[in-house]
């Protein structure tokens, strides 16, 4: 088998730990992985008990009441657009449910700070203080995307400009409610198609440098033939640091195929 030397789980790198990462929109699109934030998790916590989840794992509120409740354990996500317009929020969740009742465990809030306007007929309050989101699947992974205040119902939507960079705070409100990606598209881009297809998440910066490349899945190879499905993170010294069955991992560059050592540096480079 390749090589490989566990590296803490239950941290990540330092360069994600040391600030806020500020997610880059690229082509119209922000996917922000749910774990991918520096806030404390408080009342969230950490499962890999969903499948097909993306990324490290997904989240879980595990305050209030499966009806609902108050705002609790905020959790902060920057993002920047370069391409500006319209833009919906919709998030990937599932609702796990403890009784036959299906209208439980299926919202969070949202907030978004930042200079926008509404992106259509939903009231700019709405947008920008704590809102219902709700939605999600019991039996999978579904999507939450649209907002409920005093049982009135609004799209997410939010006209943005090119250059800005904006926070958005998610609280968990029900009990059981799980989120596992927060995607961001432009008008121009096909939701249905979007649904479809396995996103990666966004590349990402702190205070102004890069913190690397968007992650990628690849088939990595030793020098004696063993393959292993990988997602990488990063490159940290001779080692590239991946994700393995929900686990972080790293293995030495110079284990791997001489393919798999070009590919690992042209994309920490921004070539690939």
């Amino acid at each position: 088998m390749i090589r490989l030397v566990l590296s803490s789980l239950l941290s990540l790198p330092s360069i994600l730990l040391s600030a806020d990462p500020v997610f880059e929109e690229k082509r119209g699109l922000v996917v922000m992985e749910a774990e991918s934030t520096a806030s404390r998790l408080g009342d969230w916590e950490k499962k890999t008990d969903v499948k097909d989840f993306a990324g490290e794992c997904h989240l879980e509120f595990t305050g209030n009441r499966t009806e609902g409740g108050p705002p609790e354990s905020a959790l902060k996500y920057e993002f920047k657009i370069s391409k500006d317009g319209v833009y919906t929020l919709m998030i990937r969740a599932r609702k796990q449910l403890e009784s036959k009742r299906e209208d439980v465990s299926n919202d969070c809030y949202v907030a978004l700070k930042g200079d926008f306007e509404s992106g259509g007929e939903t009231p700019i309050k709405t947008l920008k203080n704590d809102t219902k989101i709700y939605g999600g699947d019991a039996d999978g992974w579904g999507w939450a995307m649209m907002l409920d205040e005093g049982h009135k119902k609004f799209p997410p939507v939010y006209s943005l400009k090119a250059g800005e960079t904006y926070e958005l705070t998610i609280h968990g409100r029900s009990k059981n409610f799980n989120i596992d990606q927060i995607v961001l598209y432009h008008e121009s881009e096909d939701r249905r198609a979007l649904q479809k297809k396995k996103l990666s998440e966004s590349k990402r910066t702190e205070e102004g440098i890069s913190a690397g490349p968007a992650r990628v899945n690849r088939r990595l190879t030793d020098r004696e033939g063993r393959a292993v499905i990988a997602q990488l993170i990063e490159v940290d010294g001779s080692a590239v640091v991946v994700i393995i069955s929900n686990r972080r991992h790293r293995i030495e560059v110079e284990t791997l195929s001489d393919e798999d050592q070009l590919f690992i540096s042209r994309w920490w480079s921004g070539e690939e």
